[in-house]
This record gives structure tokens, sequence and C-alpha cells, in this order.
């Protein structure tokens, strides 16, 4: 018999956001990757869905972990890159049970991104206590509209990997 287990999603508050877009501006301007990962990792966990997009975003999310377990099975909305005081991160802690390939799907409802709605990948976690996945969507990448990655920090966050 399988457990069926759910993570709380972890709204991110205003000021935390703010703090996010303050502390990018400043990393990009003084080049420096280090303060946007001391901010992310107060504000992302183990699997993030990310809004991109002008307008909310909702759907489900379902992850399974090597031994085939559902992990996270959960329903989202992530308000907009332009909502006023709501974060555009919804993010689960405690996802992660031992290293390995973990598959992820996520599916939006109601809405369709460069043609595509769901995705579907497998992801390797091999620290279990640092690697985060982000799902991001609206990317702004048109070969990629659900971007989908692994690293440690949020700057790894931006450079494509091998999630196939």
């Amino acid at each position: 018999m399988s457990q069926h287990t759910s993570s709380t999603p972890d709204a991110v508050t205003r000021r935390r956001a703010v703090a996010i877009g303050g502390s990018a501006v400043l990393a990009s301007t003084a080049g420096c990757s280090t303060v946007l990962d001391a901010v992310g990792s107060r504000v992302l966990e183990e699997v993030n869905v990310l809004n991109q997009l002008t307008h909310e975003v909702s759907g489900s999310i379902e992850v399974t972990d090597p031994a085939g377990e559902t992990v996270l099975d959960d329903s989202f909305d992530v308000p907009s890159t332009e909502s006023d005081g709501e974060s555009n991160v919804v993010a689960y802690a405690d996802v992660w049970t031992t290293p390995g390939a973990y598959r992820v799907e996520m599916e939006l409802t109601d809405t369709v991104v460069g043609g595509v709605s769901r995705v579907d990948r497998r992801v390797s976690i091999d620290d279990t206590e640092d690697e985060l996945v982000a799902l991001s969507v609206g990317s702004g990448d048109e070969s990629e509209p659900i971007a989908v990655r692994v690293g440690e920090s949020f700057s790894d966050l931006g450079r494509p990997n091998g999630t196939g």
C-alpha cells in the first residue's frame, strides 16, 4: 500500500518577495549572486512553483520519490508577478525522502504557456538537505515555457540542467 503525504505550501510574504526583488536588483548591479542566494535560501523550499506570467495560475503538482511513493500531491494558486501584496511563489518543504530520481508532474488549469499546460520530468536529487527544484511557469524561454530546474541555490535555478 502506498503512503500518500502532502506538504503544505508556504506562501512567500510580500516583505520576503520585496526583499528578493531588491536583492535581485542589487545583485545584478553588483554582479554578485551571493546576495540573491542568501535571500533565496530564506524563501525557497525543496519544491517551488514560480509564476512569471502577468496573471494568476492554478493547477496541481505531484512528486513521486525513487521508491514510487507519492510524497507531494497538491493543488495550487500562484498570484501573478503583478499581484499587489502577494508573492508569485508557492513553496513546499519536506518533500525529499532519499537521494535518487524523483518524478515531478505539474498540470496547469485553464492556462497554456507556449502551447504547454503540463510538465512531467524526472529530476535527480543527490543531496536531500540542500537541493531544490523550481518549476518556472512562463520562463521566458520559448523552447521551455515551463522550466524545471534543480540546484542548491537561487542562482543555480537560472541555468539549464539535464532534467529529461
